[in-house]
């Protein structure tokens, strides 16, 4: 278990300095996660977000998302891609249409591409933190909710006179 900490961290740090350096950056940042700033996502959403680089509501950012255990987001998209790796917990990723919903374990990576609907579920029994860097600005398009059942038709009254 270690080892996989060990791995899932250096993916990371890799994945914040190659994209850092890309963009330009002209100084070193190190955080340790006693130092990261955790906020609400949106009011009213119990998704807390923590930046390490960039601004999600203007453009290119790398952010940490933490959902609490039994989360579930119910049929989304973005407009943009996103490329995530599973720090923390057991995550459920399912493309709308797909057979079957990936449970994916600390070290996961997902490349969600943008404008296609999906779910992301945190399994209950511990808190999922995913490391999420977008090129563009982050946005929540949500799916269409499920059609109202149809009601069952009024039964036919029996004709007067039979039983």
């Amino acid at each position: 278990m270690k080892a996989l900490k060990l791995f899932v961290a250096v993916v990371s740090v890799a994945m914040v300095g190659a994209v850092s350096y890309a963009a330009g950056a002209s100084k070193s940042v190190s955080k340790a996660a006693s130092e990261l700033k955790w906020e609400p996502m949106a009011p009213n959403v119990p998704i807390q977000v923590a930046t390490l680089w960039g601004d999600r509501t203007k453009g290119e950012s790398g952010v940490l998302l933490k959902f609490p255990g039994g989360f579930d987001s119910g049929m989304h998209a973005h407009t943009a891609d996103y490329h995530a790796v599973l720090i923390q917990g057991t995550w459920m990723h399912t493309e709308e249409g797909a057979k079957e919903t990936k449970e994916l374990s600390p070290g996961s990576y997902v490349m969600q591409a943008g404008k296609v609907m999906h779910n992301d579920t945190c399994k209950a029994g511990s808190e999922c933190i995913i490391f999420v860097h977008q090129h563009a600005k982050a946005d929540f398009i949500p799916g269409k909710a499920a059609p109202a059942p149809t009601p069952a038709p009024a039964p036919t009254p029996a004709p007067k006179g039979t039983k």
